[in-house]
C-alpha cells in the first residue's frame, strides 16, 4: 500500500472508494505525511512523488523528514469543528494551546508553558502564520480556510531562529489555484452559537487567481452576569461570562508570472469584540457566595469590560526556480494590532472589593525572509536570513474604587494599630519574644497572646473597612483618640459614637489624617491616604506604560547528505541576534482627596501615594545573540520503516519584566534536546510515530503571581527556571477496514525542577527547591466510521480526551486554591459529528457534539486579589454543547 501511494498509483483509486476520506484523512493527520504540500510532478495519475515539507523549508521525500512533527489537516479541522489552536491541541500528544484570554493566548509545548502577558519577553515556542512570525497578542487566529496546522516539537533554532526553544506552531492558509471553487457553511449551536464561514477561489486569467474567504463567530456566555452597575459608559454593553464574538477575513492573488516563478500577495484582518476573560468569583463575596463555581449567574463589575483586538496583515511571497538545482523563496510580511483586555479581578459586586485590571497595547511587526535552496542526487540544503522589526507600545492599568483603595489602607492600618500595641506590650514586658511573656505572665503565654490581650483591654477591634462608623470609631476610642477629635469639632466632653461619625462625614477622617503623620508610612506631614466615604464609587487608577523597539536578524544554514539509499546526515547552524530597548512610565495615581482641616487650604488636590507602583520612569537597553545547531541522522529500514536520532539546541531571547521596572534584563532561554524517533506505515494498516527525548531547558522565564514584601497585592512577575524533561510521544492510526479508521495519541514525561527563592501570591517565600513531576496519563482516542449506505458519503467522527489533573503537584500552591475541589479533577471530553456528503460532494450535513458526558471543571484559578481582598476567581468551562451545520460547494 505504502509504495503505491508513494507512486501515486493508489490516490485516484481511493478517491473513488467511500473510505477514500477517512483514509486520507488519517494519512493527513499522521506526522508521516504531516506537513506536506502535495506536488504533482510529471504523473498523470495525480500522485504524490515529491513534497514541499515545511518543517525543514525544502523539497524531499515525506519519509525523510527525521522530526517529531504533528498535524491537523483540513479534513480534521472541519471534523472536528475546530476554529483556533486550542480546539485541536488534543490531538497532538505534548502540545497545548490556551486561548482563554484571546490576546494574551499561551503555548505549552511539552510541559513547557510561555509567560505572554509582557510585552517586554517572548513564547518559548514560536507561531508562524503563512510564514510569518506572529507575537505574543497576534498569535490567537480563527482558523478560515487553513490547509493544516504543523506543530515541530523540540528545539528548532536552526532554522526557525529566535523563541523557538521548544518547538514552532506553524499555521497554514490555502493559497489560490486555478480552478473555480467555493462554499458557504453556517453551524448553529447550544448558547446561541452562530458560525457562519465562506469562501471563494477564482481564476481571473489563465495565470492570476484570487481566493478570499471569511469566518464569523457569536456565542452567548456560559454564565449570565446579573450585576447591576452605576458606572458603565454609555452604550456599553455588559458581557455574560465567556461571550464571544469574533470575525476574520482573508484575500489572496497568486500570480504565475513563468513556469519557475510565481508571486503572492495576501491581505487578512481579524476583529474581535467579546466578553472579557472569564471571572468566575467562588469567594464568601461572590454571587451565591461563591458556593459553586458552575452557577447559572454571576456578578462582574467590571467597568466597561471587554476583550477586544483590531489586527490586519499584508504577507508577499516569491517563489523562483533557477534551474532543476538551485531555487529561493522571499517572504514579507507586516502585521499591525491594536488590543484591549480590561477584566474583572475580584469576581463579586462588591463596591468594596472591585479591582479591574486592563491590558491594552498598539504593536506591530515587520518580519522578511529570504531563503535559498540547493537539491543534487546527494545534497538537499537550504540557507538564508531573516529579519524582523518590532515596535510595541502597551499601558497595563489597576483600576479600584475609593471604596477598595480604602479597604485595603484599613489593612495597613490594621498593622500600624498592631504594631503600636505591641510596642507597648514589649516596654511593658522588656522585650517582644515568647520568653518574655511568659516571664510575665507565666507558662503558655505568647508574645502575640499578650499583645491580642492588651488590644481587647483597650477595647480595639481589627476594623473591616474603616468608613465603618462603628469600626472606625471604636479605633479611635482604643487608641484615646476620642476626645482630642471630638474637641477639635468643638464637643468636648461628648463620647466619640458611631452616629457622630456618620453624622461628621470626612470630618474625623481629615482630622486623623493631618493629626497623625507617618502612621501608615507617609513621610507627608499629613496623611492623604485616611480619606473619608464621601469619595464612594469614585475610581483610583494606577498604570504602567511601556514601550519597546526589538530587532532579530539571523543567518542559517542547513545540509541534508545522503550518504547512501538508505542513511542520511543533516548538519545546521544558525546565528541570531536580539536587541530590545524598552521603557517603564509609572505615573502617579488618577485619584486625589480634598482635606477640609485647618491644616490645608480647601480645595486643595493632594495626590495619594500610589499604593501598588511607585512612580517611575526608566529605560533600558540589552542585546543576546546565540548559536543554535542541530545535527541529524535518519535511517531508511525499508520502504515502509525510518528511524532518526537528533541533537539540537534553541534560544529564546532575554527581555524585560514589563511590570517590574528594571535596568536588570531577565536572561535568554537556552534549550538543548537529544531524540530518537521511529516512523512507519506497518501490515499496510497502521501509521505509527513514536520518539523520545532529553530535554534541558536552562533560565525558563516563568510567570507567576508574587507579593513580594513591602507589596500591597500580588504582581505578574518573572522568575528564571531550570527545567530536565524525559519523555516519550505516540501517534499511532490504525485503518482497523475498508470503513472505520482509529487513532490514538499520548505522551509519558517526567520533569525535573529547579527554581530560584520567589514569593507566591499570598506573600509566602516558597524556597528554592529541586522537585519532579510526572505528566500523569493522558490521551487521546479518534474514531472515523464510514458506512456505505449507497447514497453519498457518511462519516461518523468521535474522539476521547482524557488527562489527568497535575495540579496537586505544584509547588508553593496557595490555599485558596486547595479549596476548590474542581480545580484538581480529571479532565474527560467526549465529542462526536455525524455528517452526510451528497455524490456531488455539493451539499453537506453535520450533526455534533461538544463534551457529551457534560463535565465541568475548573481550568485556571487565581489572581490579583486573592489574598488582599480573599477574592479568587476562576475560568470554567463550557458544558454540553450539540449543533448542526450545513454546507453548500459551488
Amino acid at each position: 500500500m505504502l509504495n503505491d501511494f508513494q507512486s501515486g498509483k493508489a490516490l485516484t483509486s481511493l478517491k473513488k472508494h467511500p473510505v477514500a476520506i477517512a483514509l486520507l484523512s488519517a494519512f493527513a493527520a499522521s506526522p508521516l505525511l504531516a506537513i506536506a504540500e502535495e506536488s504533482t510532478m510529471g504523473n498523470d495519475e495525480g500522485g504524490i512523488e515529491v513534497v514541499t515539507v515545511t518543517a525543514q523549508k525544502r523539497v524531499q521525500n515525506i519519509l525523510k523528514v527525521p522530526l517529531t512533527v504533528g498535524t491537523v489537516s483540513d479534513s480534521m479541522i472541519e471534523e472536528s469543528g475546530s476554529i483556533s489552536l486550542s480546539d485541536v491541541d488534543k490531538f497532538i500528544p505534548g502540545f497545548d494551546f490556551t486561548d482563554s484570554n484571546m490576546t494574551q493566548a499561551g503555548i505549552t509545548m511539552r510541559g513547557i508553558s510561555s509567560p505572554n502577558i509582557s510585552v517586554g519577553g517572548d513564547p518559548s515556542s514560536a507561531t508562524f502564520y503563512d510564514d510569518i512570525y506572529m507575537p505574543r497578542a497576534a498569535q490567537g487566529v480563527v482558523f478560515s480556510d487553513m490547509a493544516r496546522i504543523e506543530v515541530l516539537k523540540g528545539p528548532q533554532g536552526t532554522l526557525f531562529g529566535r523563541n523557538a526553544a521548544m518547538g514552532v506552531v506553524n499555521m497554514v492558509p490555502k493559497s489560490p489555484i486555478a480552478d473555480f471553487e467555493g462554499f458557504i457553511k453556517g453551524s448553529y449551536g447550544t448558547d446561541n452559537l452562530q458560525r457562519i464561514e465562506g469562501m471563494v477561489n477564482i481564476p481571473i486569467t489563465d495565470s492570476f487567481y484570487m481566493r478570499a474567504n471569511f469566518l464569523s463567530n457569536t456565542q452567548d456566555g456560559v454564565i449570565e452576569n446579573v450585576a447591576n452597575t452605576s458606572w458603565n459608559d454609555k452604550g456599553y454593553k455588559q458581557w455574560d461570562l465567556g461571550e464571544r464574538d469574533h470575525n476574520a477575513a482573508r484575500i489572496s492573488f497568486l500570480w504565475d508570472i513563468s513556469d519557475t516563478t510565481n508571486f503572492q500577495l495576501s491581505y487578512d484582518v481579524d476583529d474581535l469584540e467579546q466578553g472579557p476573560p472569564m471571572a468566575v468569583g467562588v469567594s464568601e463575596f461572590a454571587y451565591n457566595n461563591g458556593k459553586s463555581a458552575f452557577s447559572s449567574k454571576a456578578e462582574n463589575d467590571v467597568r466597561n469590560g471587554v476583550e477586544a483586538r483590531d489586527m490586519y496583515g499584508v504577507t508577499a511571497k516569491l517563489n523562483h526556480e533557477f534551474n532543476d538545482q538551485w531555487s529561493m523563496k522571499y517572504v514579507l510580511g507586516f502585521r499591525d494590532w491594536e488590543t484591549e483586555n480590561r477584566q474583572d479581578e475580584d469576581g463579586t459586586a462588591d463596591i468594596t472589593r472591585y479591582f479591574d485590571t486592563s491590558n491594552n497595547e498598539d504593536s506591530d511587526i515587520l518580519y522578511t525572509e529570504l531563503q535559498i535552496n540547493y537539491v543534487s542526487n546527494k545534497i538537499n540544503a537550504v540557507a538564508g536570513f531573516s529579519y524582523s522589526k518590532e515596535k510595541v507600545k502597551q499601558t497595563t492599568e489597576l483600576n479600584l474604587t475609593a471604596d477598595t483603595a480604602a479597604r485595603l489602607i484599613t489593612g495597613d492600618l490594621n498593622a500600624q494599630i498592631n504594631g503600636l500595641v505591641a510596642a507597648q506590650v514589649a516596654d511593658m514586658l522588656g522585650g517582644n519574644t515568647d520568653a518574655h511573656a511568659e516571664g510575665a505572665f507565666g507558662p503558655g503565654v505568647t508574645f502575640e497572646g499578650a499583645v491580642q490581650t492588651l488590644k481587647s483591654v483597650m477595647g480595639i477591634e481589627d476594623m473591616d473597612h474603616m468608613w465603618n462608623p462603628d469600626d472606625w470609631a471604636g479605633a479611635l476610642n482604643g487608641l484615646g483618640l476620642a476626645e482630642q477629635i471630638m474637641a477639635a469639632i468643638g464637643m468636648p466632653g461628648v463620647p466619640l459614637t458611631a452616629d457622630i461619625v456618620s453624622a461628621t462625614g470626612n470630618l474625623t477622617y481629615d482630622i486623623v489624617s493631618a493629626q497623625l503623620p507617618g502612621l501608615v508610612g507617609s513621610s507627608a506631614p499629613y496623611i492623604p491616604e485616611i480619606f473619608g466615604p464621601s469619595y464612594a464609587g469614585q475610581f483610583w487608577r494606577e498604570s504602567i506604560n511601556n514601550t519597546g523597539d526589538f530587532t532579530n536578524w539571523g543567518v542559517f544554514a542547513d545540509v541534508d547528505y545522503a550518504i547512501n539509499d538508505k542513511w542520511n546526515i543533516i548538519a545546521g547552524l544558525r546565528y541570531s541576534k536580539d536587541d530590545k530597548d524598552f521603557t517603564w512610565d509609572i505615573p502617579v495615581n488618577s485619584f486625589s482627596t480634598v482635606p477640609t482641616n485647618s491644616l490645608m487650604p480647601a480645595g486643595i488636590q493632594v495626590p495619594i501615594g500610589n499604593i501598588l507602583f511607585p512612580q517611575v520612569n526608566l529605560a533600558a537597553s540589552d542585546s543576546w545573540s546565540k548559536v543554535t545547531g542541530r545535527l541529524v541522522t535518519s535511517y531508511q529500514i525499508n520502504d515502509d520503516q525510518m528511524v532518526f536520532a537528533s541533537y539540537s539546541t534553541g534560544y529564546k531571547s532575554g527581555g524585560f519584566d514589563s511590570l517590574s521596572p528594571s535596568t536588570k534584563s531577565f536572561a535568554p532561554e537556552d534549550s538543548t534536546n537529544y531524540e530518537i524517533g521511529y516512523k512507519a506505515v506497518l501490515w499496510d494498516e497502521v501509521i505509527a510515530n513514536i520518539s523520545a527525548y532529553y530535554l534541558e531547558l536552562d533560565n525558563l522565564q516563568r510567570s507567576i503571581d508574587s507579593k513580594a514584601p513591602g507589596n500591597s497585592q500580588a504582581i505578574p512577575t518573572i522568575i528564571n527556571e531550570d527545567r530536565e524533561i524525559t519523555g516519550v510521544e505516540f501517534d499511532l492510526r490504525w485503518h482497523v477496514s475498508k470503513s472505520i479508521t482509529a487513532g490514538v495519541v499520548s505522551e509519558i514525561r517526567s520533569t525535573e525542577f529547579i527554581s530560584p527563592d520567589y514569593y507566591n501570591g499570598e506573600g509566602d517565600l516558597v524556597a528554592a527547591a529541586q522537585t519532579s513531576s510526572n505528566a500523569k496519563a493522558n490521551y487521546t482516542f479518534s474514531l472515523d466510521w464510514m458506512p456505505d449506505f449507497g447514497v453519498g458519503t457518511t462519516n461518523f467522527h468521535l474522539d476521547y480526551v482524557f488527562l489527568k489533573n497535575t495540579n496537586g503537584d505544584r509547588v508553593g500552591i496557595e490555599d485558596y486554591k486547595k479549596a476548590v475541589d474542581a480545580y484538581f479533577e480529571d479532565t474527560e471530553l467526549l465529542n462526536a459529528r455525524l455528517s452526510w456528503a451528497s455524490s456531488n460532494d455539493k451539499l453537506e450535513l453535520g450533526l455534533w457534539g461538544k463534551n457529551l458526558l457534560d463535565n465541568r471543571y475548573v481550568n485556571s484559578i487565581g489572581g490579583l486579589t486573592a489574598d488582599i481582598l480573599g477574592t479568587p476567581h476562576g475560568y470554567i468551562n463550557r458544558g454540553l454543547e450539540v449543533g448542526v451545520d450545513v454546507k453548500y460547494s459551488f
